[in-house]
């Protein structure tokens, strides 16, 4: 496990909205997009694979994902189509992508296992793994 650089890019989301939300075994994928601008001009995307702690806030909803409830993965299904507003860094290497209407999804460090927590896979084509 590794640890979010100091010049890690919290604009990386600006713009885009959660396009997709996607479940595996262990492991949930968040694909988020910009609109696309012209025709022809492919758009920006940006993906986060979580593989450790997931909480998140939506209306009355506080919940966290447990992978062996299926049941704690469908709020997430409310995100989708959502404006992200920020992402933060709110403890050491956990982040939090807040919505504009204020719904929050939390990606925590897993710093038990010492394996991967969550990567980002950037439009540049590089790869971020926490």
């Amino acid at each position: 496990m590794s640890t979010l650089s100091d010049d890690f890019d919290f604009s990386l989301l600006s713009g885009c909205y959660l396009e997709m939300v996607c479940f595996g075994v262990r492991i949930t994928r968040f694909d988020f997009s910009r609109p696309q601008t012209f025709a022809g001009v492919s758009p920006y995307k940006v993906s986060f694979c979580v593989e450790a702690g997931l909480k998140y806030e939506i209306d009355d909803i506080v919940g966290q994902r447990e992978f062996n409830d299926s049941s704690t993965s469908a709020p997430l299904l409310d995100f989708l189509l959502m404006d992200v507003e920020s992402v933060e860094e709110v403890e050491p290497d956990t982040l939090q992508i807040i919505f504009s209407t204020g719904a929050k999804i939390t990606m925590e460090p897993d710093v038990a296992d010492g394996y991967e927590s969550y990567s980002i896979y950037l439009d540049s084509g590089d790869i971020i793994v926490v």
